[in-house]
């Protein structure tokens, strides 16, 4: 199985060396980091760990969407079985990778898989719990697809599913969307558990909350 890695990263050198440490040893068969106009050396960071690195200048827009578009374009032409997109901040724990390749192991044809934290959930702070599951809650009912963790940003895709999709959403919405628009689909779809890592310290989630989750079901529904 290839398996091909996107990392979205904005300002992120502090963190990022681990989580691209943690991938090593699964040999994956491509690792490409989107530095989003970083200001503090993420993209040499990813450079030193052994990642391809995609620079969008300062100042493009899109955010996070832009940039998770902007690295599947990049690896599209790639022959490969597998995109796995996972977060640069260290929220998640990159050894949990084992678990999706565990259940492609017993269920081969499984399409998208999306790491879930709920059986962490006493380690995600309460406001964030609650506007996930409310988010989780309403686009799944209108996409007819029951979702565990719908914000998540550990998980995999078939490449022949995400291929096929017209991404257009900016910011967090980008991952929405693509579930959103995967649903159209009659696909095989798995929950996969990780843990949740919510680091005390200086260090802040670019995700606002309630106001992005509000935008994420706004923007998933225009698309």
């Amino acid at each position: 199985m290839r398996i091909a890695a996107i990392i979205a990263a904005h300002d992120e050198a502090d963190h990022l060396g681990l989580v691209l440490e943690g991938l090593k040893p699964f040999g994956l068969h491509r690792i490409l980091v989107v530095d989003d106009g970083s200001t503090d050396g993420t993209g040499a960071a990813a450079t030193a760990a052994g990642a391809e690195v995609l620079r969008l200048e300062s100042g493009q827009g899109g955010g996070k969407g832009q940039a998770l578009r902007a690295g599947i374009a990049h690896l599209q032409p790639d022959d490969f079985d597998f995109y796995l997109f996972l977060d640069a901040d260290g929220q998640h724990e990159p050894a949990d990778l084992q678990r999706f390749l565990d259940h492609l192991e017993v269920h081969p044809d499984t399409d998208f898989l999306i790491g879930s934290r709920l059986q962490d959930r006493a380690k995600v702070p309460a406001k964030r719990w609650r506007t996930n599951a409310l988010g989780s809650w309403t686009l799944g009912r209108i996409a007819g697809v029951t979702w565990e963790d719908s914000q998540s940003g550990f998980r995999m895709i078939r490449k022949k599913v995400l291929d096929r999709l017209e991404l257009r959403a900016t910011g967090f919405a980008i991952e929405m969307e693509i579930a959103m628009k995967a649903a159209d689909w009659k696909l095989r779809w798995a929950h996969i558990p990780i843990q949740a890592i919510y680091r005390p310290g200086p260090h802040r989630s670019h995700f606002r909350g309630v106001l992005d989750t509000w935008l994420i079901a706004w923007e998933s529904l225009k698309c």
